[in-house]
C-alpha cells in the first residue's frame, strides 16, 4: 500500500512538472566498489562443512546510485525525494524510495518533515549513503550493523545555541514494514511505536551526539517455531510486539591535520531469543593534501540470554504428523543451541585505508581489512569457532 501511494505521489509530480520546473533541484551520487578476499581462515576444521565457511566479496552489494529531487512548492514548504539502486548479487541492482517527505520551515531554526524519512540512529545518519562523504568506503560494520534505515512518519527538528554549543535535537515517530534478517532467515517484519531521538552538538573543532530510539518489533521468523514450542514460557522466544531499542553516542575531533573519531551503541529486544549486542569503532585519520590516511578499530559483542525449557513438551516431530512427547534433557539443550547460534561471541576489525580527492566531488579509495570473530557458528556446537578474513577493497565515488 506504501509503495502505490508514493508511485501515485510521484506520478503527480511528472504531470505537474511544467507547473513547478524551474523550482526543482537535481542532485545525485554514486559509488562503485570491488574487492577481493586476500586470506579466508576457518581454524575450525568442523567449519569445512558449514556454509559459513565459504566467504568471497560480493563486488556488487556496496555499489549504488541515487538520484535526488528537491521541488521548493511554496515559501518555507518542500518536497524531497531519493531514489536508489543497490547492488545486488542475484539481481543486478535493487530500486527502492529511501526519502519521500514534506518539509515544512517552522520559524527560523526549526523543520517539520512527513513522509519517508532517515531514522537518526548513528553520526552519519543522515548521508548514510554518500561514500563521498566520508573516508571509508563503507562505514564500519560493528556500529552501522542495523540492516533498516528509513520510516514512515513525522520528524521535527530544531536547531538551537546554548552553553557554548551549536546543538540540534531531531524526533521522528512513526513505523517500518519491511525485510529484517535473524540468523540465516530473512523475514517480513514490522516496526510499530517507532520512535527516535538525535541530540548532536558541535563546539569548534569537536562534535558530539547521542541517541535513542525504540520500537515494538514483530519477526513471525519461522526457525523459532521450534524453539517456542519447547520453551516453558514461548513469549520468552517469540518476537511479537516485544519492546526493542537502541542507545548510540558519538565524539569526532579534529587536531589540525589529524582527527580522532568514535561511536559506540547497544542494541537489544527484551523479552526474546535474540541476543543483546553492543558494538562500536575507534579510529583516526590524518590529512595530506588531497590524500586522506586512516585507522580504525571496529568490535562488537553478542551474549546470548538464558531461556527454560518446558520440563516436558509434545512436538510434531515426524512427517508422518505422528506426535512425540521429549522430555527436559532434550528440550533444554536444543533451545540452548538455538540461542547461543542467534549470537554468542565477539568480533574485531582492523582497517586501514587511503582516500584520494579527485577534483572536487570525486573521490577513489583503497581499503585493507582484517576480520577476526569468535564465534558459536551453528546450532549445537559446543564450542566457539575462530575465524579470519582479510579483504582488499577499492571504489570510486562521486556527486552530481
Amino acid at each position: 500500500m506504501q509503495s502505490k501511494i508514493l508511485t501515485a505521489f510521484c506520478l503527480c509530480l511528472v504531470f505537474a512538472f511544467p507547473a513547478f520546473a524551474a523550482d526543482i533541484q537535481l542532485n545525485g551520487f554514486a559509488s562503485v566498489v570491488m574487492g577481493i578476499d586476500i586470506e579466508d581462515d576457518g581454524e575450525d576444521a568442523g567449519l569445512d562443512e558449514s556454509p559459513y565457511n565459504e566467504r568471497t566479496v560480493d563486488n556488487l552489494q556496496e555499489s549504488k546510485v541515487a538520484l535526488q529531487w528537491t521541488a521548493n512548492l511554496e515559501p518555507g514548504i518542500r518536497f524531497v525525494g531519493q531514489t536508489m539502486a543497490r547492488g545486488n548479487a542475484s539481481s543486478g541492482f535493487d530500486m527502492n524510495y529511501d526519502w519521500a517527505y514534506f518539509d515544512f520551515n517552522v520559524g527560523d531554526s526549526g523543520k517539520f518533515k512527513a513522509g519517508r524519512l532517515r531514522i537518526p540512529f548513528y553520526k552519519y545518519s543522515d548521508y548514510l549513503d554518500v561514500g563521498y562523504a566520508y573516508h571509508w568506503i563503507t562505514p564500519p560494520e560493528s556500529m552501522y550493523s542495523l540492516s533498516f534505515s528509513n520510516m514512515d512518519g513525522i520528524g521535527y527538528q530544531q536547531n538551537f545555541e546554548g552553553m557554548g554549543l551549536e546543538q540540534s535535537v531531531n524526533v521522528v515517530l512513526g513505523s517500518y514494514q519491511g525485510d529484517l534478517s535473524i540468523a540465516t532467515e530473512t523475514v517480513a517484519s514490522k516496526l510499530e511505536n517507532l520512535m527516535a531521538v538525535n541530540w548532536s552538538a558541535s563546539m569548534g573543532d569537536h562534535e558530539f551526539y547521542a541517541a535513542y530510539a525504540q520500537a515494538d518489533v514483530y519477526m513471525p521468523a519461522t526457525l523459532l517455531a521450534t524453539a517456542t514450542a519447547i520453551a516453558a514460557d514461548g513469549n520468552d522466544v517469540s518476537i511479537n510486539g516485544d519492546y526493542g531499542h537502541f542507545v548510540g553516542i558519538g565524539y569526532k575531533g579534529v587536531f589540525g591535520d589529524a582527527a580522532l573519531f568514535a561511536e559506540y551503541s547497544m542494541v537489544g529486544i527484551d523479552d526474546s531469543i535474540l541476543s543483546d549486542s553492543a558494538g562500536g569503532y575507534i579510529g583516526v585519520s590524518y590529512n595530506m593534501d588531497d590524500y586522506t590516511y586512516h585507522l580504525t578499530y571496529g568490535f562488537s559483542k553478542s551474549d546470548s540470554k538464558s531461556i527454560d525449557a518446558a520440563s516436558s513438551v509434545s512436538l510434531d516431530l515426524n512427517q508422518d504428523g505422528n506426535v512425540d512427547a521429549i522430555d527436559n534433557a532434550f528440550a533444554q539443550p536444543t533451545l540452548d543451541a538455538t540461542t547461543e547460534s542467534l549470537g554468542e561471541g565477539d568480533d574485531s576489525t582492523i582497517t586501514l585505508g587511503v582516500r584520494k580527492d579527485v577534483g572536487a566531488s570525486t573521490a577513489l579509495k583503497l581499503e585493507l581489512s582484517m576480520y577476526t570473530e569468535d564465534k558459536i557458528q551453528v546450532a549445537g556446537d559446543a564450542a566457539k569457532s575462530e575465524k579470519e578474513f582479510t579483504t582488499l577493497k577499492f571504489a570510486i565515488e562521486t556527486m552530481f
